[in-house]
C-alpha cells in the first residue's frame, strides 16, 4: 500500500509538472490559450491510459482524491489566471471539463478491471480525436455551427469522426477478441455517436458523455450479431433525425432535442426499457416545467441531471457490488415529481397538483417495482415504496412551497442531490446490514 501511495502522489505531481511545463513553453513561444488547454488535455489523457498499469483499485482511489484536490488548487483565482492553472483555465468560458474527465476516468477504472480495451478506447478517443478536431477546426474550419461555448466546425467534426474510427479499429483489433466482422460496424457506431456528442455537449460535459457513452456502447453491443449492430447504428441515426424533426412540436430547439435524445437513448440501452420508464417520465416533467420562451436551458439541465444521477448510482452499485437499479429509478420518481412541482409553483394548483404528481409517479413506481426487483436480483428488506413516497413528497414540497423570492434557477441539480441524499443511506443500510 505504501508503494501505491507513492505512485499515486507521484502521478499527481507529474500532472502539476505537465501544467507548469506547458505554461512555460506557452510563455516562450506565445501559444494561444486554446493550444495550451489542448496540450494539457493530451498529456493528461495519455497519462490516464497508463493508470491501470501503475495502480491497484486502492491506489487509484488515493490518486483520484489527490487529483481532485489538485484540480481545485488550479482553480484558485491567482493560479488559474496567471499561474500554472492558466494552461487549463485561461480560455474564457465556463467549463467543468477537468473534473468531469477525472470522473470519467474513475468510472472507467472501476468498471473495466481485466478488460483494458474498454478502459483505453474511450480515453484514447477523447484524447486523440478531440485534439485532432481542435487543431483542424481552428486552422482550417470554415463551416461553423453551434453557439455560445460550443461553436464547432464541420471540418473539425469530420476529423473527430475519422480519428475516432481509426482509433477504434486499431484498439479493437489489437486488444480484443471481438468478431472481426463487428469491428468496422462498431467503429462506425462509436464514431458517429462520439462525434455527435462532442459537437453537441456544453460546459465540458463531453469529457464525461463521450467516454462513458463509448463504454456503454461497447459493453452492450460488442458481441452482437452484425445485423443487430447495423440496425442499432441506423436506429441511432434515425432517432436523432426524429428528434430534430419533432423538436418544434415540443417547443424545443434542435440542439436541446438531440441532446435529450442522446441521453435517453443511452439510458434505455443501459438499464433496459422497464428501468427507463421513470427517467423518461421525468423528461416529460422537465418539458412541462420549461418557462415560456426558454426551453434550451431546462432541457440541457435535465440531460445533465439524467447522466450525472445515472453515473452516481452506477458507481455506488459497482463499488458495493449490489445492483442499485430500483434506487436509480426511485431517484427519477422524485426528480420527475419535483419538476412538476416546479412547473406548478406559481399557480393556484401548486399544492393539489404537487400531491397529484407525487401520487402518480409513486403509483407508476409501485407497478414497476416487482420487475425492477427481479432485474436487481435481490429483495430489499425495507419497504422501498414507502421511502419512495417520502422522498418524492419531500422534493415536491420543496418546489411548491419555495418562496417566490428564492432562486428560480433550473431545478435539476437540487432535485438530484435531494433524492441522492435521502436514498443513498437507505441503499447503504440495505447492502451493509
Amino acid at each position: 500500500m505504501i508503494a501505491q501511495s507513492v505512485i499515486a502522489v507521484a502521478s499527481v505531481i507529474a500532472l502539476f509538472a505537465l501544467a507548469w511545463a506547458i505554461r512555460r513553453i506557452a510563455d516562450r513561444f506565445l501559444l494561444s490559450a486554446e493550444s495550451q488547454r489542448k496540450a494539457v488535455h493530451v498529456g493528461v489523457g495519455i497519462h490516464a491510459m497508463t493508470l491501470p498499469l501503475l495502480l491497484t483499485r486502492d491506489g487509484f482511489l488515493i490518486f483520484a482524491v489527490l487529483a481532485a484536490a489538485a484540480l481545485l488548487v488550479l482553480r484558485i483565482p491567482g493560479i488559474a489566471s496567471d499561474g500554472i492553472g492558466a494552461s487549463l483555465h485561461s480560455v474564457q468560458r465556463r467549463s467543468w471539463g477537468d473534473f468531469l474527465f477525472l470522473l470519467a476516468v474513475s468510472l472507467l477504472f472501476v468498471l473495466t478491471p481485466g478488460n483494458p480495451a474498454l478502459y483505453t478506447l474511450p480515453i484514447a478517443v477523447l484524447t486523440l480525436s478531440d485534439a485532432a478536431a481542435a487543431l483542424i477546426g481552428t486552422e482550417y474550419g470554415k463551416l461553423r455551427f453551434g453557439g455560445d461555448d460550443r461553436i464547432k466546425s464541420v471540418e473539425g467534426s469530420a476529423t473527430f469522426f475519422v480519428v475516432t474510427w481509426i482509433t477504434c479499429v486499431i484498439i479493437l483489433l489489437l486488444e480484443t477478441e471481438i468478431p472481426r466482422q463487428n469491428v468496422l460496424l462498431l467503429a462506425t457506431l462509436v464514431g458517429a455517436f462520439a462525434t455527435y456528442v462532442e459537437a453537441a455537449s456544453w460546459r465540458g460535459l463531453d469529457n464525461l458523455f463521450v467516454p462513458v457513452g463509448i463504454y456503454v456502447l461497447l459493453f452492450t453491443w460488442a458481441n452482437s450479431p452484425p445485423l443487430i449492430l447495423a440496425a442499432v447504428t441506423v436506429g441511432w441515426l434515425l432517432f436523432l433525425l426524429a428528434a430534430e424533426v419533432a423538436a418544434p412540436r415540443f417547443g424545443m430547439t434542435p440542439h436541446a432535442a438531440r441532446s435529450a435524445a442522446v441521453a435517453l437513448f443511452l439510458t434505455v440501452i443501459v438499464v433496459q426499457p422497464i428501468n427507463a420508464v421513470m427517467p423518461v417520465l421525468a423528461f416529460f416533467a422537465a418539458l412541462l416545467a420549461r418557462p415560456s420562451g426558454d426551453d434550451t436551458e431546462m432541457i440541457l439541465d435535465f440531460v445533465a441531471t439524467l447522466v450525472l444521477t445515472g453515473v452516481a448510482w452506477l458507481i455506488t452499485g459497482n463499488v458495493l457490488g449490489v445492483n442499485a437499479i430500483a434506487f436509480y429509478a426511485a431517484s427519477f420518481a422524485a426528480i420527475g415529481a419535483g419538476y412538476t412541482g416546479y412547473a406548478l409553483r406559481e399557480t393556484n394548483y401548486r399544492i393539489v397538483g404537487g400531491i397529484a404528481a407525487a401520487a402518480a409517479v409513486c403509483l407508476v413506481y409501485w407497478l414497476l417495482l416487482p420487475g425492477m426487483i427481479q432485474y436487481m436480483g435481490w429483495v430489499p428488506a425495507a419497504p422501498l415504496i414507502g421511502f419512495v413516497v417520502f422522498v418524492t413528497s419531500v422534493t415536491v414540497l420543496t418546489e411548491v412551497l419555495r418562496p417566490k423570492h428564492w432562486s428560480t434557477r433550473n431545478p435539476g441539480l437540487r432535485l438530484a442531490v435531494t433524492a441522492l441524499v435521502l436514498l443513498v443511506p437507505v441503499y447503504l443500510y440495505e447492502v451493509l446490514q
